[in-house]
């Protein structure tokens, strides 16, 4: 006797632990309710998707992940060869899809989400888009016009939500379990150790090592940030051996990694948090009450990372370095900042209460809830 297939949901994107985390944290709530059914992620060929599925991968059996999708058209012929390139992959994805009709596909963004979610359009699959930002990508944009839903994570403006085609749905932006439920938990201002943590993203940031080290190599240890504090710093594959380097040459001893994997650890042990501004950061810092200095990418699409920014710290759950400065104006600013706030610990205990405000702990659940509602539904 044949046995019946397990139910399948897919989530196609990828190229950032910002796309990724949160499609993890809905995969882990689809099987929890549905302990039977499995996740397969169609993401880029981008070595952080490697990393960051295959850590996934190795600790949830019912998790699969494959490469779907190559880098993004550049120049010249490699750029008018895009629209060839994205009609093989969706071709790719169909073939691999149409054997074992997956019951939803989730879109998670960037260049990679585009073949799987064609290829659910094609096979009449119900496809939902997950936009954590607060301007969606283009991406998303684009998928919009073939989605039966998206489910948004922060707020969107007006123009942001004229510019999606389908009908949208708040759920937040989901986080892992164990972020989550630090929620629960009390956020300590006064440690007797206290730790600042650099978050540079999944993939590091040479503006955040710079402002960081540039704000510490101002003068001697403790000038600018008080003795007593521990730093761990995520640095990214590229720049981990030179941030080492230059620590010791400042005298400080720190912790500084690639990349960061148990996160809610390092939240938990986190006193003052520095990082950029992408939405999956954000709801995690809101979930863990952790007071933050956010350092937004310059020129993200859309903006989007200071849209994100500016949201947390009009709710005074964050400071904010201003943009369109200098590099130095930036490096000034920021260093007046972490010196203030490292110091101050009634204004991290008010920041910590304002990102609690913030957060959506039930994310992860929210969205789960309104994709296994369009389960089965077929697709005209």
């Amino acid at each position: 006797m044949k046995t019946a297939a397990r139910p399948l949901f897919v989530f196609a994107g990828g190229g950032s632990g910002g796309h990724l985390q949160p499609g993890l944290a809905v995969a882990a709530e689809l099987h929890r309710r549905l302990p039977e059914s499995e996740a397969l992620f169609l993401c880029s060929a981008r070595d952080v998707d490697r990393r960051i599925l295959s850590s996934a991968a190795a600790e949830n059996p019912w998790l699969d992940w494959a490469p779907a999708a190559g880098a993004r058209g550049g120049t010249g012929l490699w750029r008018l060869c895009e629209p060839l390139r994205l009609g093989l992959e969706s071709l790719g994805a169909l073939r691999r899809l149409r054997h074992r009709r997956p019951m939803v596909v989730t879109g998670l963004g960037a260049r990679a989400s585009i073949a799987g979610c064609v290829a659910a359009r094609l096979l009449g699959v119900p496809l939902v888009l997950l936009e954590s930002n607060s301007v969606p990508g283009a991406a998303t944009r684009l998928l919009s016009r073939i989605a039966t839903e998206c489910l948004t994570g922060l707020p969107l403006g007006e123009v942001s939500m004229g510019a999606l085609c389908c009908p949208l749905r708040q759920t937040g932006v989901p986080v892992g379990a164990g972020i989550a439920g630090l929620h629960a938990e009390l956020y300590v201002a006064s440690p007797v150790l206290p730790r600042l943590l650099v978050l540079g993203g999944s993939q590091g940031a040479e503006q955040v090592n710079e402002l960081v080290l540039d704000a510490l190599a101002g003068g001697v240890v403790g000038q600018v940030l008080p003795p007593d504090w521990e730093i761990v710093h995520q640095a990214g594959e590229a720049g981990v051996t030179g941030v080492r380097e230059r620590y010791a040459r400042l005298g400080w001893s720190v912790r500084v990694e690639p990349y960061l994997m148990d996160m809610a650890s390092e939240l938990r042990a986190a006193t003052l948090v520095v990082s950029r501004a992408g939405a999956g950061t954000l709801a995690e810092l809101a979930c863990a009450r952790r007071p933050s200095i956010l350092l937004p990418l310059e020129h993200s699409a859309g903006n989007h990372q200071r849209k994100n920014a500016e949201y947390f710290a009009g709710g005074l759950a964050a400071e904010l370095v201003g943009g369109g400065l200098s590099a130095a104006a930036a490096s000034v600013q920021f260093r007046g900042l972490l010196e203030h706030v490292s110091r101050d610990a009634d204004r991290r205990q008010q920041m910590s209460v304002a990102a609690a405000r913030l957060a959506v702990p039930d994310a992860a659940a929210r969205a789960a809830a309104a994709i296994l509602q369009l389960a089965d539904k077929p697709v005209d």
